[in-house]
């Protein structure tokens, strides 16, 4: 009976060290490594080249090229993106106005610590758009866009904990402040 190229488990080798050497395939690994790392380089420019013509699409007014843009964008994670849809649901730009549709999106931009993202979804909360009304939480996305850099967020939060009638729904949201930065590594 020949001899099977099969190794010990039974499975063909990827690359067989005893034809081309340690030293081959160390290069070859490398180069695999230098491949993928350039493939991926390539699609995050790719990215942020599609999201820059959306946005340029979005400020021109074409709501339709902006959201077949931003879509795949959005969905494979990418939250400005996520954010961008979810104000166009919010405000119908290119789509019927949609705010539990415009919570969804904000809430993945959000998550992942986009400043607009947050300080929209706040503000959905507060006016009970999309989500239950909740002060507590529209301060507390309001809190973390504005240490996120976003000055307009500021009035928004002041607003939320103005509203609050107890001591303690505002410890509630400085806890939940805590909370969402500790659940998403949103720490700035």
């Amino acid at each position: 009976m020949p001899s099977s190229p099969r190794g010990r488990s039974g499975c063909l080798p990827l690359i067989s060290l005893g034809r081309i050497g340690m030293k081959t395939a160390a290069i070859f690994a490398a180069l695999l490594l230098s491949a993928v790392i350039a493939a991926a380089t390539v699609r995050a420019e790719t990215s942020d080249e599609e999201f820059r013509r959306g946005l340029s699409a979005f400020n021109t007014g074409d709501y339709v090229a902006a959201l077949r843009l931003w879509r795949p964008l959005a969905e494979s994670g990418e939250p400005r993106a996520q954010a961008g849809i979810g104000f166009m649901y919010h405000r119908g730009l290119g789509v019927g106005v949609d705010d539990h549709e415009a919570a969804l999106w904000l809430r993945r931009a959000a998550e992942q610590g986009q400043a607009e993202g947050e300080l929209m979804l706040g503000m959905l909360f507060y006016y009970g758009r999309g989500v239950p009304q909740s002060y507590v939480r529209a301060y507390a996305w309001c809190e973390l866009a504005e240490i996120g850099g976003n000055a307009d967020a500021t009035l928004c939060r002041d607003a939320a904990l103005e509203s609050m009638p107890s001591d303690a729904e505002r410890q509630e949201a400085f806890r939940l402040v805590v909370d969402l930065q500790e659940r998403y590594g949103l720490r700035r």
